[in-house]
């Protein structure tokens, strides 16, 4: 016989656990906090909604931003900054200017271009201002006062090994068209671009119609490689084998570099071919400085006057470039005529003299007057 299965009693239910009466707990804490950041935020969005707008919205308010106050500047301290075609020969003539002035600074900034120069003169971060080409129609609203010290040959520069010395405007156009890919010995012709508003290529886009519009086209088509400043282009020249491209005769000249400078048309861009127009590829130089609503800085005149001083005149022509005449009736054209003024010596500080110093020149002053009666009693 088999025994029967011990019968299982029923399961009585048993009292909650405590992890259950947690969560509860929890959940009623939790929906509690959220109940309550809720009503806040409630509270504080009508808050703002009624309150008044702060300062700074009110349209009585909104206006112009002033323009902060300059920081005062030292007075024997010149800054001069603008474009990359000034720089070389207005580094030169600072430091000629200071070699007999030794007490003063002047601090030529890097390139910011003929923009950023005239910018930073209205602003009154320079004293002075650096340019290589006209004045734009905004600019002019700005009452600055445009000096031009030097005009400078705008060449066709070639890399060495380009056996081609002299270029016409057919071919000058050709080249930047792509049309004559090779020189005479085989060699392919890399024509190097600046960019857009760039100086030199604006100047013989002057002079020659036809070449601004074979320049555009040629930027446009991206045919060429294009360099933003001046030492980008001279290190693509020398580096290029047939490279040829628009550099200025004074940087080439001033720096002495290497490079092979076509004649255009025949015409060398000597000083006299320059001034005379027969060598039509020329920018001028030019200082900007504040015009009649503001006083321009003593400094900066001073430094100006220099500049067309024969010794400034003589170091322009010997770096290269085409010294300009000081503008008439100006107050540089009357110290050209007379010679500047001495420069300015700085005062001595003082100094506490010793008593044996005193007792020493007093000797001295009384043996030179002795000597002095002896001499014009014999």
């Amino acid at each position: 016989m088999t025994s029967a299965p011990p019968s299982a009693e029923p399961s009585r239910p048993g009292p909650p656990s405590r992890w259950r009466r947690a969560r509860v707990l929890g959940w009623s804490l939790s929906l509690s906090g959220a109940a309550l950041v809720l009503i806040t935020a409630v509270a504080l969005v009508r808050w703002v909604e009624h309150a008044p707008p702060p300062p700074f919205l009110t349209a009585e308010k909104i206006g112009p931003r002033e323009a902060p106050e300059p920081a005062p500047k030292p007075r024997h301290f010149l800054r001069l900054a603008g474009s990359g075609s000034n720089l070389p020969l207005t580094r030169a003539l600072a430091d000629a200017f200071v070699a007999t002035r030794p007490w003063l600074r002047v601090r030529v900034h890097e390139s910011i271009g003929s923009s950023g120069g005239v910018r930073a003169t209205d602003d009154q971060a320079v004293e002075i201002g650096l340019i290589s080409r006209p004045l734009r129609e905004r600019e002019r609203a700005l009452e600055l006062d445009v000096i031009p010290y030097a005009r400078v040959a705008v060449v066709v520069a070639a890399n060495p090994t380009v056996a081609v010395r002299s270029v016409d405007r057919e071919a000058l156009i050709d080249y930047y068209l792509g049309h004559r890919t090779h020189w005479s010995d085989g060699t392919p012709v890399t024509v190097l671009q600046r960019e857009e508003g760039d100086s030199s290529h604006g100047a013989v886009g002057k002079a020659i119609p036809a070449f601004a519009q074979a320049d555009a086209e040629s930027r446009e088509a991206n045919r060429w490689r294009v360099l933003l400043h001046d030492r980008a282009m001279q290190e693509a020249l020398l580096s290029t084998p047939g490279a040829i491209g628009l550099f200025d005769q004074g940087l080439a000249t001033i720096q002495e570099l290497p490079l092979a400078t076509l004649e255009f048309e025949g015409i060398r861009p000597t000083e006299e071919a320059v001034r005379s127009g027969d060598y039509p590829l020329t920018k001028d130089l030019a200082f900007v400085v504040p015009g009649n609503s503001r006083e321009p800085d003593p400094l900066a005149m001073q430094f100006i006057a220099f500049v067309f001083s024969r010794e400034g005149q003589q170091l322009i022509r010997d770096s290269g470039y085409v010294p300009a005449d000081p503008p008439e009736h100006s107050i540089f054209a009357q110290l050209r005529q007379v010679g500047p003024p001495p420069p300015p010596r700085p005062q001595p500080q003082p100094r506490a003299v010793e008593e044996t110093e005193i007792e020493t020149e007093t000797e001295t002053e009384t043996e030179t007057e002795t000597e002095t009666e002896t001499g014009a009693d014999g």
